[in-house]
């Protein structure tokens, strides 16, 4: 009996094992080195057994918990910590997981692949989602365990860029209602409840509930019911303004500051707000990291009017001049400068305005016989900014007015000139005969940051949006709009704003649908075959869908060899938008695999041509260099911002002939 109850002390043991264990023990008695024996055989099955018997206990299950994006999984975790298997319920959820492995590995692991499959089917984009943990009443009850795994899914979705906001929920009470809610439209125990919460507290019905999204849901939560943690990868818009004017040590309470720009861009590839914003004296140019808040760039600057002024007095003109060069050559955080040239009836003059200090740094003069404007009869600059000013009703006595362009030039033949100012509230463009003083033509304009805003508050946007056009459409005096397309995930809106009024014009709104989109296999396939490579050749980093240029792409990203290739796919067409790669001796070839750019001029020389066409342009002042594929040849895309102007080439990639170029105000 004494051998029973050992073995039962082990742990479950059929009883067929008890009854050979028991006819050993009445067997004679044995030799004393073979007693020694069956002790040392005894002890290992005891140590063996329960060695089983640890592993068995620590794979048995602590519990689950839920993922909710829109696909929503339930994720079994054993004892130990191990995730032991994965239930999609949804099919959306289906869709997405049907080819990664999930079970059997750390819970880290496993979300970091959940999300990598949900962001290359498009369930996961922007850096803004939200994503609600639901945690099951044995999960909730184990206090050390529960800890342990929000600090191990926190960490996970940390390390990923698609996570905007966190929740935390625990489904502390069985709720036989919520149960049905999350049978019927096949979400987590997590979800029914929050959709039952909203239902009750809106009085809509549940179906119509259920098609809200987590943000929308999260609204009707209380507050004590859930913990929500920020995981995004991007400051705020706000954030970055506030590190700017800190860094220009500019406060709003005190200051007149006008925002002319704020928008989330890329420089060399990392995300980073673009900041322009002057005051009553200055104009200032930043790049703010979007992750880390740094100061990528900062750029100070006198006015434009300011350095004019400067070198007018340094000259010590006392007669009329026009000006025929003004620009802002931005050389660096060291060096910016204004360009200005400008005569009167007998000197040219050629100045450069430290743009930072305000002080001279060249000057050149030189006789000349006649201008290439007679000015003789033609009204001052000083009395065209007054006739502008007294029509916009704008006092510089008693209001904070920046002029960002003062020009003499031409429309339709006839001198003119062209004036652009700013106050806090608007935006002024106006033509000013430069004979008689007439106006020829004149904007008032409420603000791009302002018309941005009505548009996104009529269309009751409450999730981040991508916005692919914004434009000011000058349409004549008594028309004159901007025009706003953005989209989220799932619907785009296109807005005409009356520029002057502020009120909505026209409105658009329709939903992306995915049906008709080719699927994401037929665009790895498509780039694998305009790079002339095979999936077996590749490793894919990256692959899922994205809105860009006001439609929907596919963004494929695969390496080779060490080599990073980047495509964009028409989601509806499949046609080859764009594709890009780190190695300048390589050429996707249009379908053979055959073709390769030895020739190819390179991105260095690409940027010396487009350079040579800027006057003062350096490379600080490249903000793009980019090998495109455009009407069957490889070409070179260069982007060059001077002060407000904005150069973009077209460059032949194999000869470096200049296929296009153009140039724009920033503000365009």
């Amino acid at each position: 009996m004494k051998t029973e109850v050992l073995l039962r002390s082990i742990g479950k043991i059929n009883d067929e094992l008890i009854a050979d264990a028991e006819s050993e023990a009445n067997t004679k008695r044995k030799p004393g080195w073979a007693k020694l024996g069956t002790m040392v055989a005894c002890l290992a099955l005891v140590l063996c057994t329960g060695i089983a018997t640890q592993a068995i206990r620590s794979n048995a299950t602590a519990g689950t918990f839920t993922m909710d994006v829109n696909p929503s999984v339930e994720y079994t975790i054993a004892k130990s910590g191990i995730v032991k298997n994965v239930r999609c319920l949804n099919s959306d959820a289906e869709n997405a997981l049907s080819d990664v492995a999930l079970g059997k590995q750390s819970v880290e692991t496993a979300l970091t692949r959940t999300v990598a499959a949900y962001e290359a089917c498009g369930y996961m984009e922007n850096g803004e989602a939200t994503v609600l943990i639901s945690f099951d009443s044995r999960l909730d009850a184990n206090a050390e365990l529960k800890a342990s795994l929000s600090a191990e899914i926190r960490k996970a979705l940390e390390q990923t860029d698609a996570v905007g906001t966190l929740v935390f929920h625990s489904e502390l009470t069985e709720n036989a209602e919520a149960a049905k809610i999350a049978e019927e439209f096949h979400v987590s125990l997590g979800r029914a409840d929050w959709i039952l919460t909203a239902a009750n507290k809106t009085g809509l019905p549940t179906d119509e509930v259920a098609r809200m999204s987590l943000d929308e849901l999260l609204k009707f939560q209380e507050v004590s019911g859930i913990s929500s943690v920020s995981v995004s990868k991007f400051i705020s818009l706000e954030e970055a303004k506030k590190i700017a004017l800190k860094d220009a040590k500019l406060d709003e309470l005190v200051q007149k500051i006008v925002f002319t720009r704020e928008e989330l861009s890329r420089n060399q590839g990392k995300p980073c707000y673009l900041l322009e914003f002057y005051t009553g004296t200055n104009q200032y140019f930043y790049q703010i990291d979007a992750k880390s808040g740094s100061i990528i760039y900062a750029g100070k600057f006198i006015t434009l009017s300011e350095a004019k002024k400067i070198a007018l007095d340094d000259a010590g003109c006392k007669d009329k001049v026009s000006f025929t060069e003004e620009t802002l050559v931005s050389g660096g955080i060291k060096t910016p400068y204004y360009q200005l040239v400008f005569a009167d009836a007998k000197t040219q003059w050629t100045y450069r305005i430290d743009a930072v200090l305000g002080i001279v740094l060249e000057k050149k003069q030189k006789e000349t016989v006649t201008t290439e404007i007679d000015t003789a009869d033609f009204i001052s600059l000083e009395e065209a900014k007054k006739i502008a000013l007294k029509d916009a009703g704008l006092d510089e006595a008693t209001q904070k007015i920046v002029f960002t362009r003062e020009e003499l030039n031409r429309n339709s033949g006839k001198p003119c000139y062209i004036l652009e100012f700013y106050t806090a509230k608007k935006q002024y463009s106006y033509k000013v005969d430069a004979k008689n003083g007439n106006i020829m033509e004149a904007y008032h304009f409420i603000l791009l940051a302002d018309a941005k805003k009505i548009a996104l508050d009529d269309a009751g946007v409450n999730v981040k949006v991508v916005f692919t056009t914004e434009e000011l459409v000058a349409g004549g005096i008594k028309t004159p709009y901007y025009r706003f397309v953005f989209a989220d995930a799932k619907t785009q809106w296109t807005y005409r704003i009356d520029a002057v009024l502020g009120t909505v014009l026209e409105k658009q709104q329709k939903e992306i649908v995915t049906t008709d989109f080719i699927s994401l296999e037929e665009a790895k396939e498509i780039a694998l075959k305009d790079a002339g490579l095979s999936a077996s050749q590749v490793s894919f980093v990256r692959a899922g869908l994205d809105w860009d240029n006001g439609r929907m792409e596919y963004e494929v990203e695969f390496w080779k060899d060490n080599v990073e290739y980047d495509y964009e796919i028409d989601a509806y067409t499949g046609k080859v938008l764009s594709f890009d790669y780190d190695a300048e001796h390589y050429r996707p070839g249009t379908g053979n695999g055959n073709q390769n750019s030895g020739s190819y001029i390179g991105e260095a020389e690409a940027k010396r041509i487009a350079l040579a066409q800027v006057p003062g342009a350096t490379e600080n002042n490249v903000r793009r260099v980019k090998l495109d594929w455009d009407d069957g040849r490889a070409e070179y895309e260069v982007k060059i911002v001077v002060g407000m102007l904005e150069y973009e080439f077209e460059i032949n990639a194999v000869n470096g002939a200049i296929l296009s170029q153009d140039v724009d105000s920033i503000y365009d």
